[in-house]
């Protein structure tokens, strides 16, 4: 019986081949994780928390007054930009400065803030975008009709 050695090279084998195996998942691995790593620190989580909209949009001399409302959700943005568009497709970002600086301090869940914002453009549409982090987070989907009322 101690003579018959077929059988534990097979194991041996089988064994070496599942070693590999591990070996192989580890290196790749060892390759792929710091690239998840660094792809998921360019992710902000409040960028998905987040949406601020335009409620209404109405003329006031010179003026817009953009009326914008936070919907229910946590998270901390830096600034509510301004977003006109007109009937050519043409857009004109807006950024309040000062004390017209709009923050997450500023506008807590299911308030509405009134923004007076300006633009070289005859908006006929407005829309609203968020800075997170100081990068670009959100825009609406639906953009508001601005009238001359």
């Amino acid at each position: 019986m101690l003579n018959n050695k077929k059988g534990v090279s097979e194991v041996v084998a089988n064994v070496l081949i599942v070693l590999l195996v591990i070996v192989g998942i580890a290196v790749i691995w060892s390759v792929v994780k710091p690239t998840i790593d660094k792809g998921a620190k360019g992710i902000n989580s409040d960028c998905f928390t987040l949406q601020i909209e335009p409620v209404s949009c109405v003329k006031d001399g010179n003026a817009y007054k953009v009326n914008i409302k936070r919907n229910p959700g946590a998270g901390v943005f830096d600034a509510v930009e301004l977003v006109f568009e007109d009937a050519d497709g043409g857009s004109d970002r807006f950024s309040p400065k000062g004390a017209n600086v709009v923050t997450s301090a500023s506008l807590g869940e299911l308030e509405t803030k009134i923004i007076l914002g300006t633009t070289a453009l005859t908006p006929t549409k407005v829309n609203t975008v968020i800075t997170v982090g100081g990068n670009l987070c959100q825009i609406t989907t639906q953009p508001v009709d601005c009238t001359t009322a």
